[in-house]
């Protein structure tokens, strides 16, 4: 066996203990499995007011937002009232995330799906309350 295959086994073996055991601590026993994915969401709000009330002008939006990693995935609904524009803004921010904080566990598969399912879904309800107003 030559350097660099023993070399490239001593880094296999340590990105696998990282990946394997301090990776799932740090999720578990430091709290970070509840706070994953929590910045990016918080910053899709940049800029958008979503109020609990709606005032003349609002329309109503509810959307679902998945993040995870590996085998544990948490769901939120975020739901309120805003300007049209504001939150077609939301929508396109929150698919985003969906699509990248989402798909790092199991719900590959079925989180992008959802999603832009969604997306569509509430993109249509927009429009046809602000048509309506």
């Amino acid at each position: 066996m030559s350097f660099l295959d023993g070399f490239f086994i001593v880094i296999m073996s340590i990105a696998a203990i990282g990946v394997l055991i301090v990776l799932p601590f740090y999720l578990v026993a430091c709290g970070g499995i509840m706070n994953y994915g929590l910045v990016p969401l918080q910053r899709c709000f940049d800029g958008i007011t979503l109020r609990t009330s709606p005032q003349k002008g609002d329309v109503s939006l509810t959307y679902h937002t998945y993040r995870g990693v590996l085998v544990w995935v948490t769901q939120e609904e975020i739901a309120g009232y805003t300007t049209p524009q504001e939150a077609r803004t939301l929508l396109k921010r929150l698919l985003k995330f969906n699509l990248t904080w989402g798909t790092l566990s199991y719900g590959l598969i079925f989180i992008p799906l959802l999603a832009i399912g969604n997306y569509f879904a509430q993109m249509r309800s927009i429009r046809i309350q602000s048509e309506s107003k």
